[in-house]
């Protein structure tokens, strides 16, 4: 169940596989201002070209929406740092350290957030034609892309 209560203790674990450990964050849920930002941000124009802007853009939003994180899943020099003002182990510039030293940790947690749905159909999909070759006698697929 999706729960649509407002709130800013959301949780979401991320595998870390640089430490091996599992990081718990703490965050609110996005407004629709903030979804459509967030999509609105993925691509930029310049010039002619398009630009794909997805770290910077799952870097900020990701920052706006996190609010915290399970007491000593960061730390600095071997000691753990919290989030929570009520810990002993709080650090003001939690999210400063965060967004300087664990980006791509933000970046997951933002992905998922802002583009984790997926849709399941419960249908197995089949490219055109495959159903009229017999097994074991197919071709090779065209190359994506000629010169």
């Amino acid at each position: 169940m999706r729960d649509l209560t407002p709130s800013d203790k959301n949780e979401m674990i991320i595998s870390d596989a640089r430490s091996g450990s599992e990081i718990l964050l703490y965050y609110r849920n996005p407004t629709t201002e903030e979804e459509v930002g967030y999509q609105a941000n993925l691509f930029r124009k310049a010039g002619k070209k398009l630009k794909i802007a997805a770290f910077e853009t799952r870097l900020k939003y990701g920052l706006k929406i996190l609010t915290g994180f399970r007491d000593g899943d960061f730390g600095i020099d071997g000691r753990p740092i919290a989030s929570d003002p009520a810990s002993p182990h709080y650090r003001e510039d939690w999210k400063a350290l965060v967004a300087r030293s664990a980006p791509d940790i933000v970046n997951t947690f933002a992905f998922a957030v802002f583009e984790g749905a997926r849709v399941d159909t419960g249908m197995a999909l089949e490219m055109a034609g495959d159903e009229d070759e017999p097994e074991g006698e197919t071709e090779p697929d065209p190359p994506f892309a000629r010169s």
